[in-house]
C-alpha cells in the first residue's frame, strides 16, 4: 500500500505540474506533499516500529533517549538547542534502507527486546534554526509513533503545539510530561485538557523524572513497556495502513480543491451564451464601421476590374478601430470566463492567434467574394438572361437571314412558273427590318441588362464582410469548444486520480476498540 501511495502521489504531482504549466491551476491552494517514494521502506521480512521523541528546547528528549539506551547517545543540555542533527538508535543487526540519513548520528545497541524498534531523537522544533524544522518535517512521513515530550513549564509551547495540530491525525502519539519532579497535578490536568481539545479522546500521558528521589512517581518503565508492546507486525501494519490512508485522504481533499478551479458545465454554457450575445453587437458595430469605406472601394474596383482579377490589390478595411473592437470582444469573453470562475489562461491561449490573424482572415474573405462577384456578375436570373441573349445575338440574325434567303429563292421560283412579278420593294424593306431587329433586340437587351461593375463590387464587399465576420465568430466558437475539450481531458485525469484515492481509502483498518493503540490515535473519518 505504501508503494501505491508513492506511485499515486507521483502521478498526482505530474498532473498538477502540467495543469499548472497549461494555466488550468494557479496553485494558490496549499501545495501537495513532497515526493515520498518510500515513506515505509522495506526492511526485509519484518519492518521495525519507528519511534521519535519530539518536543521543544530543554524538555529532556535527549535525556529520555539516553536513559532508554543506558548510555549517552544523544546530545543534551546547553548544547542541544543548537544541534542540527537527528540521533538514531537501533539494534546493530538492523539495516536502514531508503531513510533520510543525512545529518544524523547513529548509535547501536544489543538489547534483543528492542530489536524491532528504531528510536529517533529529533532536533528541537521550537529552535530559531530553520534547518531543525526542515529535518523534523523530512523525517515525519517515516515515523510510526511520535512521543511528544513536554515539561511542566513548557507544555503549552506554541510551535510544537501547531505541529501536533497539523500532523496529529497522521501518527500515533504518546505524551510525556518530563521533569515531573517540578510538576503539579493542575498542570498535568490542563495538559490532558489541551490534548482532548486537539482531538484525542483518552490521551496516554506518562510522567517521568530523572531525579533519583522522584523515582517512585516515575512512569518511564511503563513508557518503555508500552512502546515494546506496540512493536508487533500486526500493529505496525495497522499504523502503516492507517498512515497511508490518511495521506491518501489528504491527497484526495487537495485534488477536490483543485477541481474547483475548473468551473462547472453550467458556467461553460453561460460563457457560450454570453459570447453569442456580445458578438452580435460587435459584428453590427463592425459592419456599420465598414459601411462608409466600402463605397469608395467598390468604385475603385469597378475602375480596375482587370487589375483585381489578375493581381492582388490591397484591401484596407480592417484598421486599428476594427482591431480594437475585436480585441474588446475577446477581452469581454475572458472577463466573462473569470466571472464564471473558469480558468482564463487556457482560453486566452486559444484566442491569442485569433487576435493576430483577424485582419488577414477578414481581408481574405472580402477579396475572394469581391473577385467572385466581378467574375460572375449579377444574380442567377441575370446571368441566365445574358447567356440567352448572347446566343440569341447570333442565332436570331442567322435565322432572319435564312428566312429572307428562303423567301427570295421561293419567290424567284414561283415567278418563273406563273410569270408573276418577282419580289417587290415592300419585301426588301420588311426583310431588312426583320434582319435588323433580329440583331438589335439581343444587342439592346445585353446592353441594358449588363450588371454594374460598381454594384457587383459593392455586393462582393458586403458579402465578404459578412462571411469574414461569420468566420471569426466560428473561430472563436471553435476556440471555446477546444477549451471545453481540454478541460474535459484534465477533469478525466483528475477523476481517475480521485478514483484511485477512493479505492485505497475504502480498505478497512481494524484497530481493537479501547486498546492502547486506539487511544494514541485521533479519530478521523476517511
Amino acid at each position: 500500500m505504501a508503494y501505491d501511495y508513492s506511485e499515486l502521489l507521483q502521478r498526482t504531482q505530474n498532473w498538477v505540474q502540467q495543469a499548472h504549466e497549461l494555466g488550468w491551476l494557479n496553485l494558490s491552494l496549499p501545495n501537495l506533499p513532497s515526493k515520498e517514494e518510500n515513506i515505509y521502506p522495506s526492511f526485509g521480512a519484518e519492518r521495525p516500529l519507528i519511534v521519535a521523541f519530539l518536543g521543544g528546547t530543554g524538555v529532556g528528549k535527549s535525556s529520555l533517549l539516553n536513559r532508554l539506551a543506558g548510555k549517552t547517545i544523544a546530545k543534551s543540555g546547553v548544547a542541544r538547542p543548537t544541534s542540527k542533527e537527528v540521533t538514531l538508535f537501533h539494534h546493530h543487526e538492523m539495516t536502514l534502507p531508503h531513510l533520510p540519513l543525512t545529518d544524523i548520528r547513529v548509535a547501536n545497541h544489543d538489547d534483543a527486546t528492542q530489536k524491532n524498534i528504531v528510536w529517533l531523537d529529533m532536533p528541537d522544533f521550537d529552535s530559531t534554526d530553520t534547518h531543525n524544522k526542515k529535518l523534523v518535517l523530512n523525517w515525519l512521513p517515516h515515523i510510526d509513533v511520535l512521543i511528544y515530550v513536554v515539561s511542566p513549564e513548557r507544555y503549552r509551547d506554541e510551535k510544537a503545539w501547531q505541529l501536533l495540530l497539523s500532523q496529529g491525525a497522521s501518527h500515533a502519539w504518546l505524551f510525556v510530561m518530563n521533569q515531573w519532579d517540578r510538576g503539579q497535578i493542575e498542570q498535568a490536568a490542563d495538559f490532558e485538557k489541551q490534548l482532548k481539545i486537539a482531538g484525542f479522546n483518552a490521551p496516554i500521558i506518562f510522567k517521568t523524572s530523572c531525579v533519583p528521589e522522584s523515582l517512585e512517581t516515575d512512569e518511564f518503565k511503563a513508557l518503555a513497556e508500552t512502546i515494546t508492546s506496540l512493536a508487533t507486525q500486526k500493529i505496525i501494519q495497522q499504523l502503516e495502513q492507517r498512515g497511508v490512508q490518511i495521506r491518501v485522504h489528504a491527497l484526495q481533499q487537495q485534488l477536490q480543491n483543485y477541481l474547483t478551479q475548473f468551473g462547472s458545465e453550467t458556467a461553460l454554457k453561460k460563457l457560450q451564451s454570453h459570447w453569442s450575445a456580445n458578438w452580435k453587437n460587435t459584428a453590427t458595430q463592425l459592419q456599420q464601421g465598414f459601411a462608409w469605406r466600402i463605397q469608395p472601394l467598390a468604385e475603385n474596383f469597378a475602375q480596375h476590374t482587370n487589375d483585381l482579377l489578375t493581381t492582388t490589390q490591397s484591401i484596407s478595411l480592417w484598421d486599428d478601430w476594427a482591431q480594437t473592437r475585436f480585441d474588446d470582444a475577446l477581452n469581454a469573453l475572458a472577463i466573462d470566463a473569470q466571472t464564471l470562475e473558469l480558468p482564463i489562461a487556457p482560453l486566452e491561449m486559444q484566442l491569442f492567434a485569433l487576435r493576430e490573424h483577424a485582419q488577414k482572415q477578414l481581408h481574405s474573405h472580402v477579396e475572394f467574394q469581391t473577385r467572385q462577384a466581378l467574375a460572375q456578375r449579377g444574380n442567377i436570373v441575370q446571368r441566365a438572361l445574358l447567356k440567352l441573349m448572347r446566343v440569341a445575338e447570333i442565332v436570331l440574325p442567322l435565322a432572319a437571314m435564312s428566312w429572307v434567303g428562303f423567301q427570295v429563292f421561293n419567290g424567284y421560283y414561283e415567278s418563273n412558273q406563273t410569270h408573276e412579278h418577282y419580289l417587290n420593294g415592300d419585301f426588301a424593306i420588311h426583310s431588312a427590318l426583320v434582319c435588323g431587329l433580329a440583331w438589335l433586340v439581343p444587342f439592346f437587351i445585353l446592353k441594358k441588362c449588363q450588371p454594374s461593375l460598381e454594384k457587383c463590387a459593392l455586393r462582393g464587399l458586403n458579402k465578404g464582410i459578412s462571411h469574414g465576420l461569420a468566420y471569426l465568430n466560428q473561430e472563436v466558437n471553435a476556440a471555446i469548444e477546444q477549451f471545453q475539450k481540454q478541460r474535459a481531458a484534465q477533469l478525466e485525469t483528475a477523476n481517475m486520480l480521485l478514483s484511485s484515492c477512493e479505492s485505497i481509502t475504502k480498505i478497512p483498518v481494524e484497530i481493537e476498540p479501547n486498546s492502547a493503540l486506539e487511544r494514541m490515535l485521533i479519530p478521523k473519518k476517511l
